[in-house]
């Protein structure tokens, strides 16, 4: 019976190039062995097998036929560990393997996927794959190891609980031995009333935050933009006062008793804002207001979604907003790392609206 302990990677690598050479002088000057040493090895490999596995010639050696089957198996092993070495030395250079991407709904219409179509420009060889979800579940996905990357919001029930605001300067998340200079934009400052000694303290106060799993790096602020029907009175207006709108029927779907940033900023505005139907998918929202039946927060982020029977305008004053962030682990991936770098390239739909 062989003994599979003694099938080290050493061992089949000698063993294949005995075979493959014919020779065991000619094996041990590639290998840079002794004769002797070489011959020593497939003799206690031999031993191991369970009988010969060369026949000794007069010029040299010839695989038997339990010889043959070995070395079937041994090229096989040495062929796939070789693929792993290369596949794994492409991942941890950013360069091949896998990137998983979590992302809620609204990040999909425009954020992620034009990233995306960036990041195989720059990195043709790694297969992504985007998971939708809410942040509540992307977060947990993200610490359980299934997600290198993701985009969260803190809307409509802010960040995660666990989650502490730490700042990272963005050359500590995309160091440039790993991604090519990039911007990550800036962030208002977290920590307050105390004066940066260096430019570096000021890069490390911007807006980033951290978990037990890993850090998050504010990538925007998302600001919500009210979506009227075409023919509204209000469309032909370049933006809109919120109070403008204390009579409409809103159409919303948050978790009923839980606060929002449209009753937020009603409350500021003076009114309460009218419920109307309660309706959560972002494409059926867009429906019931193409239908005159009430109207709805929009966010900028989903602004390129938007049918041309609707129109979006900013509110005057303080806006409704939400945060957007990219959270990685707390040891990324390179290709991760680039990924954040192209999330933090991208510019915003400029005409929300159709004209």
């Amino acid at each position: 019976m062989t003994d599979a302990n003694t099938l080290d990677t050493a061992t089949l690598r000698l063993f294949d190039e005995v075979a493959r050479n014919g020779s065991i002088t000619a094996a041990a000057e590639l290998l840079g062995y002794t004769q002797s040493a070489v011959s020593r090895r497939v003799a206690a490999l031999e031993r191991a097998a369970g009988g010969p596995l060369f026949e000794r010639l007069a010029r040299g050696v010839r695989l038997t036929p339990a010889g043959r089957a070995l070395h079937r198996h041994a090229v096989a092993v040495l062929d796939r560990l070789e693929r792993a070495g290369e596949e794994l030395s492409a991942i941890h250079g950013g360069n091949g393997g896998t990137l998983r991407v979590g992302a809620f709904a609204t990040a999909n219409v425009d954020l992620v996927p034009g990233t995306l179509r960036h990041f195989a420009r720059v990195r043709p060889r790694v297969e992504p794959r985007v998971i939708e979800g809410l942040t509540s579940r992307l977060v947990e996905r993200l610490q359980a190891g299934s997600l290198d990357i993701a985009v969260i919001s803190d809307y409509p029930a802010g960040l995660p609980a666990g989650f502490t605001l730490r700042a990272y300067a963005p050359e500590d998340l995309v160091p440039e031995d790993v991604a090519p200079p990039g911007r990550v934009p800036e962030a208002p400052d977290t920590v307050r009333g105390t004066a940066p000694d260096t430019a570096r303290d000021a890069a490390r106060r911007r807006g980033d935050a951290e978990d037990g799993a890993g850090r998050a790096v504010l990538l925007r602020e998302d600001p919500l933009l009210v979506a009227l029907p075409r023919e509204h009175p209000l469309a032909r207006e370049d933006s809109v006062d919120l109070r403008e709108l204390a009579g409409e029927a809103w159409i919303e779907a948050a978790p009923r008793g839980q606060p929002t940033l449209l009753t937020a900023a009603c409350a500021a505005a003076g009114f309460t804002p009218r419920g109307g139907l309660r309706v959560a998918e972002w494409t059926g929202k867009f429906g019931f207001v193409a239908a005159g039946l009430g109207i709805t927060l929009v966010p900028e982020l989903a602004a390129r979604g938007v049918p041309p029977s609707i129109v979006l305008r900013p509110l005057r004053g303080t806006a409704p907003a939400r945060k957007v962030y990219a959270v990685v682990p707390a040891n990324p991936l390179p290709a991760a790392l680039e990924f954040l770098r192209l999330l933090g390239q991208w510019e915003p739909c400029t005409t929300p609206s159709p004209t």
